[in-house]
Formats: structure tokens, C-alpha cells, sequence
């Protein structure tokens, strides 16, 4: 080993290692909820009318997981000398500390918490970060500008958002939020004036230093956010102009640490509580400063890393979650960064113009043999705007909020879907939706096609009759009920998919009048199904939603 090398190594394992004496953060994490003081039966004291109003929707349950952290352990902790809290996670049960490492033992051996687990080096608030991990990103700005009229139709019309709005759906009523590495001069782009005039800038916050300042540390999420809502009539328009946004960031640029996984989860709790409908997030994790907190390509599986957690976490409060894919296609890495591996998310690719896999884009599968990304979008040439000009821009991170505001403005269309159904419409009117593959996916979504297969199937829901539970959990059971059938006898029934083939025909016994029928539905995977039921002359339909 050379004299160089042997510093080198030298440098990195003294700034991974806490030692005493250096402040830290770490996450703490609590056995309960004892003394939280809050209770699901009262759970507009802890979320938003909206955000109540769209788990009611969607038919989700408030859960002891909705139910913020224990006060009193916020507090004891927050007593201790030399230790001080952040953020609470209350799908997660902890909080963010910053303390001396000499403090852990003292901590974890309070009897209400469970864990402590190092996060990141130094102080959150306070100190320099000396080593920067440049991650290869095939992510970049063009020199120069081109204000050329509507510059961004081409890359709409791809996607149909150009038929979309015509139609006049730009995301109105919508709420989407931004997760990202920083928000430069959004606040003094023109492009965005709509945005403040209208008020449409919800809430903004900063989970890199607790602040409320996100107009500073970087400008990727001000490209990723033109993707979205930057407009300027006869110049550019993103996907969903007049949503309204919340900005957050949770991406530390100057350097990668697991704490980023955690503020991405507080995040994502505060999207939650406020009624958010859309997060788009154009960050991704896979290796860290620390190589001691890496993962593998093995622990891409949809159950492990605490950001994948965090957005399957979102996904069940109702929320959809829209993530790019990853850069890392022309890496040693080459496969997607988490949180793409989650399930009932949307995990985005990139494409070029002529449809075909960006070279930079992040291979699937998950590691346990799921198609990833779901789709695709426009990543290579990109424009979007930054201050006053328009650029080019490749990646991922950009083809993600396209799809983003793409599916705001579907769901705005058919407002009575779920975070799910969005999702599997976008997916089964994909450009290869027939033949999905681990590059594009299901290939690339189109407005037209999907607005006019949701109106094929909700529009002729007519004389439906009770499905429960719905959606299908892990008991992969059903119960059918109607006061319309007639009983005693025999029901057929038949389970096509949202394309309209049929998967299965039965036929099940009606013990009496509004007694309800036990169905075994464990034959069907998850996604979407429309049953249909036939009694004698009648003709009834439902649909049939599998998690």
C-alpha cells in the first residue's frame, strides 16, 4: 500500500469513527408511545382537515403509527446536559438528537427506548463539513439559454400533459411536495410569480440546518421544481402549473450520511399532517460518505433501507409517492438508489426522445425480482428553467416531477382514485405496458390513454355492490354483499384486470338474503381488478384493489 493511499484511508476512517468528545447526531428510538397524550379517536389534534379528508377518501385507517412520539421522552431527553432534540418521527417512534458520543450509553439505557443508532458526523447547526463525496451524476446544466416559445411542449407532449391541460387540468386542488437539495432563487424567478401572487407556496422547510430557508444551498431542486409549476405564458410551462407546493429539503449536498434517509422521513410526516397529495422526491441513497453505512444491491428488496420504509410509510397514509430512478446506469453501482425499490410508489426512469432507455438511467430489477422503474420519462435534454433562463438538463431527477405533475393532474381528473389506482393506470397505458422490462419499465405514461381506460372502468361502476375488506391486505379473502341478490343460490362471478381480460370465473353459493359470500382471492397478485357478479338477470360491478 503506497504512503498516499495509507493517508487517504487514514483521513476517511478517522471522519467516519465518532469519537468522544465530538458532537453528533443520532436517531433515538422509543419502545412506546406512553404519555404521548394523543389518541386515534381524536385525530384532527394531529392532522389536518386535509389530510383527514384524504385517508377518508381512500378508505385508510388512522393508526396507533399516526399517534406523534411520547412528550415526556421528548422531554427528559431534551433535559439531559449536552444533549439537543430535533425532529420526531412518530411512524418510526423517535427523534433526532445532536450530543456527544460520550452520552449514548447514558441514553440508551433509559428504560423507554428501544435504540440509538449514529447517523452523522459533527454538529447539525454548527461546524464545517471538510469532505465532499462526489457522487457521478449524469445531472447537468447547458451554458447559456433558450427562451424559444412553450420550449417545454415537446417534452410535455410526450407524456400527453400537453392534451392534459387543454382539457384544463394543471393540477388546481393539488398538493404537491418537493424533496430535494435546495430551492436557489425560486423566490426571485419570475417564472414562480404565479406561484406567490396566488399564494400557492404552502409551507417550506429545511431539515438540513431546522430552518424555514430553503432558497439556498443548491439549485437542482429549483430545476426539479420547474419541472412542475414553473410558467410563463408563450415560454414554458411545467407539468402542473397550478398546484400548489410545499418545499422541503432534506438533501445535504456537502456531504451523504444516513440522516438524509431520516430527514426525508421527517419530511415526509410533515407532507403527511398538512394533506399533501403528491411527494415528488429526485433524491436517492445507495453509498455514503461512511462506507460503513452502504448498502447492497441485496438490501434493494423493498424491505430495508429506512427511506424505502419511509415511503411505503407515505404511501399507506394515501399519499403518492413519485422518486426518480437514480443516475447510476453508466456507474459501478448501475442499478436504482432506494427508495425506487418501494412497492406502491412510482419509481421513474429516463428516456430519450425517440423512447429509448437514457444511458444514465438505473437498471432494475429490485433485488428480489420486481420490475423497476414503473416508467419513464423525458431525462436527457430536459429543459427547465433556473432564475430567469431555461436550460438543459439530464437525469433522472428530472423525468421523476415531470410524472409527478403528470399524475397530479390525473388524479385531479378522477379525484375518487386511490394513491394505488393512480399508479396502476399510469402503468397499464404505458408505451410497453404489455411487455414491461427492467429499463423502462412499463415505458412511458400518456394522460390520454390513461384519463380514457379510468373512464372506461369508473365510469360504468353502475349497480355496484359491497367489496370488504378494500383494498386486500395480507389475508388474501374477500366478502361480497348486496341487498340486490337474490338468495338462496348461485352467483357467478368474474375477475377481469384493468385491461379488460378475464382472470377467473367462479361460482359461489348465496346462503341468504344480505348474508355475506366468502371469496378466496389469493390466485390474484396486487393491483387493481374490476369483479363482476352475475344473478340471474342482474349485472353488477365492483372494483377489487390488491396491496
Amino acid at each position: 500500500m503506497g504512503k498516499n493511499r495509507f493517508y487517504i484511508l487514514l483521513i476517511a476512517w478517522t471522519l467516519a469513527v465518532p469519537s468522544f468528545g465530538q458532537t453528533n447526531r443520532y436517531m433515538v428510538f422509543f419502545k412506546d408511545k406512553n404519555g404521548s397524550g394523543y389518541s386515534i379517536d381524536r385525530p384532527e389534534e394531529f392532522l389536518s382537515e386535509r389530510s383527514l379528508l384524504r385517508r377518508e377518501r381512500q378508505h385508510i385507517l388512522i393508526t396507533t403509527r399516526d399517534i406523534p412520539v411520547s412528550d415526556t421522552y421528548v422531554t427528559t431527553l431534551d433535559l439531559m446536559d449536552s444533549v439537543t432534540v430535533y425532529f420526531t418521527t412518530k411512524w418510526m417512534n423517535g427523534v433526532l438528537v445532536e450530543t456527544d458520543q460520550s452520552k449514548i450509553a447514558v441514553i440508551t439505557a433509559l428504560p423507554f427506548v428501544r435504540n440509538v443508532e449514529y447517523v452523522a458526523p459533527g454538529s447539525k447547526l454548527g461546524g464545517s463539513r471538510v469532505i465532499r463525496k462526489l457522487k457521478i451524476e449524469a445531472d447537468f446544466m447547458a451554458n447559456g439559454n433558450n427562451n424559444s416559445k412553450e420550449e417545454s411542449d415537446p417534452q410535455n407532449a410526450l407524456i400527453g400533459v400537453d392534451s392534459m391541460h387543454k382539457a384544463g387540468f394543471l393540477g388546481q386542488g393539488m398538493l404537491i411536495a418537493i424533496f430535494d437539495s435546495g430551492f436557489e432563487k425560486v423566490d426571485q424567478s419570475s417564472f414562480y410569480s404565479h406561484l406567490y401572487s396566488n399564494n400557492k407556496i404552502t409551507a417550506t422547510r429545511d431539515f438540513i440546518r431546522a430552518t424555514g430557508n430553503v432558497y439556498r444551498y443548491d439549485n437542482h431542486g429549483s430545476r426539479v421544481l420547474s419541472c412542475i409549476s414553473a410558467f410563463k405564458e408563450g415560454v414554458f410551462s411545467g407539468t402542473a402549473p397550478q398546484a400548489d407546493v410545499v418545499l422541503c429539503v432534506t438533501e445535504d449536498v456537502s456531504t451523504e450520511y444516513k440522516v438524509e434517509e431520516y430527514n426525508w422521513l421527517f419530511a415526509a410526516e410533515f407532507a403527511d399532517s398538512i394533506g399533501v397529495d403528491v411527494i415528488n422526491s429526485s433524491v436517492g441513497y445507495s453509498y455514503f460518505d461512511d462506507e460503513t453505512m452502504d448498502y447492497t444491491y441485496d438490501d434493494l428488496n423493498g424491505q430495508t433501507t429506512v427511506i424505502t420504509k419511509a415511503a411505503k410509510m407515505a404511501a399507506a397514509t394515501g399519499m403518492l409517492v413519485v422518486v426518480s430512478q437514480g443516475n447510476e446506469g453508466n456507474n459501478f453501482w448501475k442499478y436504482m438508489n432506494a427508495p425506487a425499490d418501494a412497492d406502491s410508489i412510482l419509481a421513474v426512469g429516463a428516456v430519450t426522445y425517440d423512447l429509448t432507455r437514457s444511458s444514465f438511467s438505473s437498471y432494475g430489477p429490485t433485488s428480489d425480482g420486481r420490475i423497476k422503474p414503473d416508467v419513464s420519462a423525458l431525462g436527457t435534454q430536459v429543459r427547465v428553467a433556473y432564475g430567469e433562463d431555461i436550460f438543459f438538463s439530464n437525469g433522472t431527477s428530472f423525468s421523476s416531477p415531470m410524472v409527478a405533475g403528470l399524475a397530479a393532474g390525473f388524479w385531479q381528473a378522477w379525484p375518487d382514485l386511490t394513491n394505488i389506482e393512480v399508479i396502476e393506470y399510469l402503468k397499464m397505458t404505458a408505451s410497453q405496458a404489455d411487455a414491461p422490462d427492467t429499463l423502462i419499465g412499463y415505458g412511458v405514461p400518456d394522460f390520454v390513454r390513461a384519463y380514457n381506460k379510468a373512464k372506461i372502468n369508473e365510469g360504468d361502476l353502475k349497480g355496484e355492490f359491497i367489496v370488504f375488506p378494500n383494498p386486500v391486505t395480507q389475508k388474501r379473502v374477500i366478502y361480497l354483499y348486496s341487498d340486490s341478490l337474490d338468495s338462496p343460490g348461485m352467483i357467478e362471478l368474474a375477475f377481469y384486470d384493468l385491461k379488460g381480460s378475464t382472470l377467473s370465473t367462479t361460482a359461489v353459493t348465496v346462503n341468504g338474503e344480505k348474508v355475506p359470500v366468502e371469496v378466496d382471492v389469493s390466485f390474484l397478485r396486487p393491483g387493481i381488478y374490476i369483479v363482476n357478479i352475475i344473478n340471474g338477470e342482474k349485472r353488477l360491478k365492483s372494483k377489487l384493489v390488491i396491496l
